[in-house]
């Protein structure tokens, strides 16, 4: 019966510090991780320590840490795609000022 007692501390034991390596683990690649504060699970920021939300249960905090990252992802451009668009506005700044310069030059000539 100890011999038993003491398999299932041996076996605790390593499932702890199992979690607590994938936490860490969680954390160094996740750019939120979900924490207790007082009755309510908190999603924070893993650079700025700010708070992005409060839930009631530890599951409802990690989709909402896991939409965020989603959403981040979301959002972030591949470097081809913001070239193109920054020559695609760089040429229709130029049109328009072109444009402009156009418009005085008639206004000028209308007045002369």
């Amino acid at each position: 019966m100890q011999a038993t007692i003491q398999q299932s501390q041996v076996k605790l034991e390593a499932l702890r510090q199992e979690v607590i390596t994938a936490t860490e683990a969680f954390r160094s690649k996740s750019r939120f991780f979900v924490t207790q504060s007082g009755n309510v699970w908190a999603v924070v920021s893993a650079s700025k320590i700010r708070l992005y939300g409060r839930n009631t249960s530890y599951a409802q905090a990690v989709r909402y840490a896991q939409s965020l990252e989603r959403a981040i992802d979301a959002k972030t451009l591949p470097v081809v795609a913001v070239v193109k668009v920054r020559q695609v506005g760089e040429s229709a700044t130029r049109w328009c000022s072109l444009l402009a310069l156009l418009f005085i030059v008639a206004a000028a000539v209308a007045q002369s």
